[in-house]
């Protein structure tokens, strides 16, 4: 896939959509059950196979910038610990010495080597055990059997792909099939975290997710921070990887017209400084790349199936020129993204999980404005070994 020809090719099928009034859309609504966000019991089956049995991506290079680089995180339950050995390569461990499974590390850091906190086993940085503190007295053991327990892990693309069990495959190419090529050209392991931000909302993971996957609320709830530069109900959307399960949508910028004044021929990479495109990648991934930035948002399932975790991080690219939506500073970029969020979307999302709750209305509609919605529901359900069966169309409530 050539990265100009890709661009040109979104460029094109915006400007059909702009002379026809239409977008892509699916064969016809689809309407699903509430208890998709409601139900405590799928809730629970989700978070042992979809999370569980799927490769989580944790990371980009860059957080990982250095042989000695570790960092870890525990948001599924299970406590992993990634280190860059002296070789340059990633590794993902259990994050539990093998004597009696205290933490290794917290956070993020550079260290030679491992060193358990509590009686100060050593290890290097591809978990191979060297040490036993006081060895004469606590005994004869063979060390080969005392390893970190290496769980599955890839790098490639700067992206960081981490198997939560040791049986979990952990493939890249496959993740991002025919997108794989644009993703290499992006080069996105050269880019630099501006900022973090955490949300702890009363939203099932889901419902926060579908915000996320269309274009279709632009105009109505972003009318005051976006309205005057994305076009609201226009959207690409392209599914890719195994099962098609995961999908890009590419949201077209007002200013795209302008490229209709300019040959074709002419055209160069700058043109992706006219749409956005965000990445679904299955199972909790949102990733917006533009020309100078990457909006990396990772949905994590709370407690209840009420509540979730979302943690954003923005990452500036090593391109020049502005990231769009006409801000242009990193850190300026990062809060207004930060704040479009916070006050619009996930306000949205969670008003909707409190009307859910109340348990008065049995399902929701997808339009066929909203394929991505289709398509990643119905990859959810598979999932879990079930099928998205519609809704059936009732009247709740007294009228």
């Amino acid at each position: 896939m050539d990265e100009r020809q890709a661009y040109v090719d979104i460029v094109n099928r915006v400007f059909t959509h702009l002379d026809a009034a239409t977008t892509d859309s699916a064969a016809e609504i689809l309407r699903v059950p509430t208890s998709l966000y409601t139900d405590p019991a799928l809730f629970e089956l989700e978070k042992q196979t979809i999370f569980r049995q799927s490769p989580q991506f944790v990371c980009f290079s860059s957080d990982l910038p250095e042989p000695g680089s570790y960092t870890t995180f525990d948001d599924l339950g299970v406590p992993v610990l990634l280190t860059r050995d002296n070789t340059g390569t990633v590794n993902a461990f259990l994050n539990a010495c093998t004597h009696r499974a205290a933490r290794l590390k917290e956070g993020s850091g550079k260290t030679a080597a491992l060193s358990c906190p509590y009686h100060a086993w050593g290890f290097d940085l591809k978990g191979q055990l060297r040490t036993v503190y006081e060895e004469q007295t606590f005994g004869t053991i063979d060390k080969s059997f005392y390893n970190l327990v290496r769980l599955p892990a890839q790098e490639k693309y700067g992206m960081v792909f981490v198997g939560l069990a040791p049986d979990v495959k952990v493939s890249i190419d496959e993740i991002l099939g025919e997108m794989a090529p644009l993703f290499a050209a992006w080069n996105l392991g050269q880019a630099k975290v501006v900022g973090n931000h955490e949300w702890h909302l009363k939203t099932n993971w889901k419902l926060a997710l579908d915000t996320f996957c269309e274009g279709y609320h632009f105009t109505p709830l972003h009318k005051a921070t976006l309205g005057d530069v994305s076009i609201g109900n226009l959207s690409l959307v392209d599914y890719f990887g195994p099962d098609q399960r995961n999908h890009r949508v590419a949201f077209p910028n007002t200013s795209i017209s302008k490229l209709r004044e300019k040959p074709q021929a002419s055209w160069g990479l700058e043109i992706f400084h006219e749409f956005q495109l965000v990445h679904f990648l299955y199972p909790n991934i949102s990733m917006l790349v533009s020309p100078s930035a990457i909006e990396f948002f990772q949905l994590y399932p709370g407690k209840t199936v009420d509540e979730h975790m979302t943690r954003y991080r923005c990452y500036w690219r090593t391109q020049e020129g502005g990231a769009g939506w006409g801000v242009d500073d990193p850190q300026a970029h990062f809060e207004f993204v930060r704040d479009i969020v916070t006050k619009e979307d996930y306000w949205v999302s969670a008003n909707v999980m409190k009307s859910l709750k109340g348990g008065l209305r049995s399902f929701s509609t997808f339009g066929r404005n909203e394929p991505a919605l289709h398509n990643m529901h119905r990859a959810f359900a598979r999932g879990v070994g079930r099928a998205l069966e519609p809704a059936p169309l009732v009247k709740d409530g007294l009228y």
